[in-house]
């Protein structure tokens, strides 16, 4: 057993695979829709709020405010900062092709012994890995 990635670190790894993978605005919108749907949302929201507070990501309303958007797309996305962060957590190497990047981030988590605690980002990641 390794050692539990905070679930913030576990958030913003979503969205760093998800930048690496597609992308795309539907495709971030998608994610964003995956996590709020199959992690607690008061966990979910609570990671996202402090990503948006320390910079590491934008792209969005504060997600508490949700409700008072009238329906606006709310596309999450990860930050240069929040790149240079997960590179940094997983040791991923700056230089690093970008297209390399994924297969760098799952023998990270192997070697580190990081664990994924939250079943759909685990789930996510595997799938971006097969998917490479």
């Amino acid at each position: 057993m390794g050692k539990k990635l905070p679930v913030k670190e576990q958030v913003l790894l979503a969205y760093y695979v998800q930048y690496y993978l597609e992308n795309k605005p539907d495709v971030m919108y998608e994610l964003h829709e995956r996590m709020s749907d199959h992690m607690e949302p008061a966990v979910y929201e609570i990671a996202m709020n402090d990503l948006f507070d320390e910079g590491l990501v934008n792209g969005l309303e504060k997600i508490r405010h949700y409700d008072e958007t009238d329906g606006h797309i709310i596309k999450p996305m990860i930050t240069n900062e929040g790149i240079l962060y997960i590179n940094n957590v997983l040791n991923i190497q700056p230089y690093a092709s970008d297209g390399s990047k994924l297969e760098y981030v799952k023998n990270s988590l192997t070697t580190s012994s990081l664990e994924l605690s939250i079943p759909v980002i685990a789930e996510y990641v595997d799938e971006a890995a097969a998917r490479k």
